[in-house]
Formats: C-alpha cells, sequence, structure tokens
C-alpha cells in the first residue's frame, strides 16, 4: 500500500504541534471542553481504533486505523439487480467541530465524552481489499469526506454515533462521489479531560 507523501508530512505536523498548545487553551473551567478519547468503534462494516485529540475548547483531531467497509446496490433494466460490497484496510487524519458543545453544557444536557453534534472531514487511505463480492475491482485509493454528525454517550464507557456527508476518492485511475452514512458504537479505552 502506498501512502502519499501528504499524509506522512500531516501526521508528523499534528504530533509536534499539537500536545503542547491544545492543553494551554483547553485549561478554562468555566466553559465545557472536548475530551481526549481513545475509542474502539464497531460500525456496520467495520472496526477502527480512533483517537480524539483536543486542538482548541471544541474541536479535535482524530486520527484512526483499522478496516472499513462498503455497500452498494443497484437495479437496472439492462444490468439486473446488483448488490456490492468490500472491506479493506484503513488510516485516516480528520477534524471535527463539537458546534453545540456550549449550548448542550447551558441546558444541563450530559456533554461527557464529547456528547454533541458535529462537522467533519477526513482524509483517508485504503488498501486492497481484504474481503469482497466477486463483482467488485476495489483497489487502494485516497479520498476525503465531509459530514455532519452527533456522538451520544450511552454510559461511561459508550458512545454512539452517527454522521452524513459526502465522499470523494479516487484510485489513481478513476474518480467517485458519493453520499455517505456512517453509524457505529464506541467502546471508549480511555480518555482525559472533564467538563
Amino acid at each position: 500500500m502506498r501512502i502519499p507523501p501528504f499524509l506522512i508530512i500531516l501526521f508528523v505536523l499534528t504530533g509536534s504541534i499539537l500536545p503542547a498548545s491544545a492543553q494551554n487553551r483547553i485549561s478554562n473551567i468555566d466553559l465545557p471542553a472536548a475530551q481526549q478519547l481513545h475509542k474502539i468503534k464497531l460500525s456496520v462494516l467495520g472496526l477502527t481504533y480512533q483517537w480524539e485529540k483536543p486542538v482548541s475548547r471544541k474541536s479535535v483531531i482524530t486520527l484512526e486505523g483499522g478496516v472499513a467497509g462498503g455497500m452498494s446496490f443497484s437495479a437496472g433494466s439492462v444490468s439486473g439487480t446488483e448488490f456490492r460490497y468490500a472491506i479493506v484496510p484503513e488510516l485516516g487524519i480528520g477534524f471535527r467541530n463539537y458546534y453545540n458543545l456550549d449550548k448542550r453544557f447551558k441546558k444541563g444536557k450530559k456533554i461527557d465524552n464529547n456528547a454533541a453534534n458535529f462537522i467533519a472531514t477526513d482524509v483517508f487511505i485504503n488498501g486492497n481489499p481484504i474481503l469482497s463480492s466477486g463483482n467488485i475491482t476495489a483497489r487502494e485509493a485516497v479520498g476525503l469526506t465531509a459530514a455532519w454528525g452527533m456522538q451520544r454517550s450511552l454510559s461511561s464507557r459508550i458512545n454512539f454515533e452517527w454522521q452524513a456527508g459526502v465522499i470523494g476518492g479516487t484510485d489513481f485511475k478513476d474518480w467517485v462521489i458519493a453520499p455517505n452514512l456512517r453509524i457505529a458504537f464506541s467502546f471508549l479505552a480511555g480518555k482525559r479531560g472533564s467538563h
């Protein structure tokens, strides 16, 4: 699997810039702040580890790795009905802004485990499929997602999350733009910071 140079540079810069600056900006105890979370996420067709690292009071950088899947269904008068799926290794880096954190806090709603609505964008790379239907020709790919979603805390260790948006990507041969829906449950392996 080829890793584009811009992703390597982004990972190095993120790791060297974030730790000191993020903690200094999150020290105000009068207002809620996003927490650092380590999550094991189970989605419809995936299992990943995700780290949410605060970079401001309401924003986090996310790093994610594991296996992710996708599926499609089509029906046509010429081609008939076709269902396709693929499960691939995936690495990603993203940004989330929990924009209604203050509003939920002021209304007395639960905000533990970053329980708030968010807007997000992710850059990802996929490897060759681990498992796929026989009628799919998935290859290594890079892409970008833009989404709106929400994360809610079901208990001190379990979150529910969904997001909807647009995904665009390329395998360096073809380009694809499609709607994107993700639904997941997360087990919190560790967290830091409190509201």
